[in-house]
This record gives structure tokens, sequence and C-alpha cells, in this order.
């Protein structure tokens, strides 16, 4: 899962790295967020939005609706810049 992208944390960033980089057609890194990481990390393990939203309205104590359209539209993002990751 993830498109060949791994997540990496560095200077106190968090990264998307494409691994299969073979030279040609360099893809940048991608700085994301702590929750985007979380994010990351809970869809690559074949997690749901709605679990997604709930582990992360308890981690940060808000609102579970608010939280599932900021799981979808991370996800989105990812999608639109090309990155793959498959949720249920």
């Amino acid at each position: 899962m993830g498109g060949g992208y791994q997540i990496r944390k560095a200077a106190g960033s968090y990264w998307l790295l494409y691994m299969e980089q073979n030279g040609k057609d360099y893809k940048e890194p991608i700085e994301i967020n702590e929750s985007g990481a979380r994010i990351w990390e809970l869809a690559s393990q074949g997690r749901d939005v709605s679990f997604i939203a709930e582990d992360l309205a308890k981690e940060y104590g808000i609102g579970i609706e608010m939280v599932k359209e900021d799981v979808r539209q991370f996800l989105q993002g990812l999608k639109d810049a090309g990155i793959s990751i498959e949720t249920k």
C-alpha cells in the first residue's frame, strides 16, 4: 500500500518519500504534519475513514464529523498528487 511511498520523520517534520526511484523522473519528498502522518499510518494498515477519524478525534479531543472531513480531504489531496492509498 502507498504506491511506493513510505513515511519518514526527519528534522522534526514528517516526509512522504517515493522509494522506487531509479534516478529518472525524480519525485520530491512531500512534507506532511503529525496528523497527516497518523492518517497515513492508519490508512496504510487498511483502516477505513471512520476508524481513522475516531482515532484522531479521541487523540485530539475534537468532533468526529469534522475529523472525518479532514481525513477525506487529506486522502483526496494525496490522490490528486498521484499517491494512492487504499482505505475501506
